[in-house]
């Protein structure tokens, strides 16, 4: 359950009209309309940012990070850099110190995530992530079938994978298809 609001009604019914059913149609009406895009992330990171704020400890905030894994995205970090900035320059010290903690936390497991990034079945998902084509990611998957071929590599690709722009949300979105796939056999 993801712990931010529902989408306000307005952005909800111009998300509808620009054709958005799933994430990957999200990330191409994103990439497709700047100003919806800005709207879009404005209001999620608003709201993150808010979450992130309510946080009461660092457990609190490792729970967070697997429920939106955006939060240690560096798009997100930048923003919660822009809000403490906006705190000092309001003069709310004690909000931009909360939200400096927060920030150094989310930092941390940002860079714990690198690292685990570094592991076998991470390396292995990576090769069969940036293959050039189906085919080599299948070659791979063969390659790496002790490693890949599990639920934990599934989830991996699921969670600890992040596409910087709609093009490579939809690599990623196929290669998560193509992975399930060739797990059942196909």
């Amino acid at each position: 359950m993801t712990p931010l609001p529902p989408l306000p009604e307005d952005l909800k019914h111009r998300l509808l009209a620009a054709g958005v059913k799933d994430e990957t149609t999200l990330y191409a009406a994103l990439e497709a309309d700047p100003q919806l895009s800005d709207a879009y992330h404005r209001w999620l990171y608003t709201h993150a940012i808010q979450v992130v704020a309510e946080a009461e400890d660092r457990p609190a905030l490792e729970a967070l990070a697997e429920e939106l894994p955006m939060i240690l995205g560096q798009s997100f970090l930048d923003a919660l850099k822009k809000a403490i900035q906006t705190a000092l320059d309001r003069g709310e010290y004690g909000v931009a110190e909360a939200l400096q903690q927060r920030l150094d936390v989310l930092r941390e497991l940002q860079a714990l995530r690198a690292e685990e990034q570094r592991t076998p079945l991470a390396q292995a998902l990576m090769s069969f992530v940036q293959a050039r084509n189906d085919a080599a990611a299948r070659r791979a998957f063969e390659i790496h079938r002790d490693l890949l071929d599990s639920d934990e590599a599934e989830a991996l690709l699921a969670q600890g994978f992040e596409g910087s722009s709609a093009d490579a949300e939809r690599h990623l979105q196929s290669r998560r298809a193509l992975l399930r796939r060739l797990r059942r056999g196909g």
